[in-house]
């Protein structure tokens, strides 16, 4: 085992590292692991008490998606002290899973078992751990479940085609709203629809639907005055088929699921996207992004005319309470292989509702956290946001480079492998599985980098290759 040698010491003095916060209330704070750094025994602990970003790095197979584990674990380990975490602020989280691998949180590592469970089970006790339940949801969009292989108590996902703005249709349909006979025919439809209403054919009045569903679209593209004369009839029947096939997905069947059943406190919620065709799952994310964005902006807004407004009246003060105790709480956002979804590549709303959640989120009481082997690969705009940043191994010097670029914390006056003087490009590459080097702008006690081994996972860990 390599020895790591850094100067000055991480923090002054003795006890725990515990960095996210710039005011260090360490009200809630979730364990990642310990220093392995020479010198004092330390752990390492994230302080969630104030919102923030996240960036965790590393190539494949360092120890990423693992490292986001744990931090799904913290944040769903109940309220009180736990092995896992301190916890007093009522949060959520939202995974969106890409490749199906944190559904396992709900599953507990027993000594008996198979061959993967009782081998974790093993790496968990060797390190003074003991096994505990978390609270984890999983949910599948509605349509995509497969009841021959998936887990009991799997919840489904349905939206409504209200839920969609405008360039969610876009992305939808792959056209562009605003320049194509295509495009202006969805945003006339659903102008009439939601908002102006419209004459038929033969003479009828159809009221706007603020709630309207993928078979209100389908009635205005039959029966529209305005549509059936302005369109042409093979731009009408395109649009129309694609309509019928998005109305037929159980996805958009019914009332739509409530942000409050999956967003609740101190629970976890893991929604599978790997089956969810690409175009879709972009459209799934942005639409949810939006929705939690928009809900808790006005939550956040009413929670400060609570603090600050001395004219309430008691009318009004208790209208806002009961508006901030039903609405959605306090929320982290956790996402695995983000390059997918916020790439450099390609515009999708996906990332654009992404970027804008990490701009504005943590006046709301938004988190993000976000996993990635290709760092090189995600959309810099975002990772100018990132304050924390957790670095597995990386050996490509273009994702060494992101990743240096965007430390927070000093670097260390001196850094010694096994003896020897060594760079922290050196380190990067060097650096075993569940090692990382842990950064953070939020935490004035921090006086450079550190190094840690990630604890290991008290629930199964599902990024194995089987």
């Amino acid at each position: 085992m390599p020895t790591y040698q850094f100067e000055p010491e991480a923090i002054a003095g003795k006890g725990d590292v515990i960095a996210g916060d710039p005011s260090q209330r360490g009200v809630d704070k979730v364990l990642l692991g310990r220093l392995i750094e020479s010198g004092p025994r330390r752990r390492l602990f994230l302080d969630v008490s104030g919102e923030q970003v996240v960036a965790i790095l590393g190539k494949r197979g360092t120890g990423k998606s693992y490292t986001l584990g744990v931090l799904l674990e913290g944040l769903a380990a109940g309220t009180g002290t736990t092995q896992l975490a301190e916890l007093q602020t009522p949060r959520a989280g939202l995974v969106f899973d890409i490749m199906d691998i944190f559904w396992t949180s709900r599953i507990q590592l027993t000594e008996t078992g198979s061959v993967e469970i009782t081998k974790q089970y093993r790496a968990m006790t060797a390190a003074g751990y003991h096994s505990q339940p978390v609270a984890v949801d999983a949910w599948i969009p509605a349509g995509f479940e497969s009841p021959q292989i998936d887990p009991a108590g799997l919840r489904l996902l349905q939206m409504q085609a209200s839920d969609l703005e405008l360039d969610d249709w876009a992305a939808l349909f792959d056209v562009d709203i605003f320049n194509e006979p295509r495009g202006m025919l969805i945003a006339d439809a659903l102008m009439h629809v939601s908002r102006d209403g419209y004459t038929t054919s033969n003479g009828g009045r159809v009221q706007p639907v603020p709630n309207y569903s993928f078979a209100d679209i389908v009635q205005c593209l039959d029966t529209d005055q305005d549509v059936l004369q302005n369109y042409r009839p093979e731009t009408i029947r395109s649009i129309r088929q694609r309509m019928m096939s998005y109305a037929g997905l159980a996805l958009f069947s019914g009332a739509g699921t409530p942000l409050t059943d999956l967003l609740q406190p101190f629970r976890v919620s893991v929604l599978m996207l790997a089956r969810v065709p690409d175009a879709l799952k972009k459209v799934i994310v942005a639409v949810l992004l939006k929705r939690i964005l928009r809900v808790r902006r006005d939550a956040s807004f009413a929670q400060k005319r609570l603090d600050l407004d001395s004219s309430l009246s008691a009318d009004e003060t208790a209208r806002l309470r009961e508006f901030v105790r039903t609405s959605i709480p306090r929320t982290w956002l956790l996402m695995d292989e983000a390059h997918v979804l916020a790439g450099t590549s390609e515009g999708s709303v996906a990332r654009d509702a992404l970027i804008k959640y990490a701009k504005e989120g943590r006046n709301y009481g938004l988190s993000l956290a976000v996993a990635t082997q290709q760092p090189s690969a995600l959309d810099p705009r975002l990772m100018s946001q990132t304050e924390t940043l957790i670095v597995h191994q990386l050996t490509s010097p273009s994702d060494a480079a992101v990743a240096t670029a965007n430390l927070r914390s000093p670097a260390p006056s001196s850094l010694k492998i096994d003896g020897a003087a060594a760079s922290l490009d050196m380190l990067l590459r060097r650096i075993r599985q569940g090692e990382a080097v842990f950064s953070c702008g939020n935490a004035p006690a921090l006086q450079r980098i550190c190094l840690a081994a990630i604890r290991p996972r008290v629930t199964a860990h599902g990024g194995y290759e089987a």
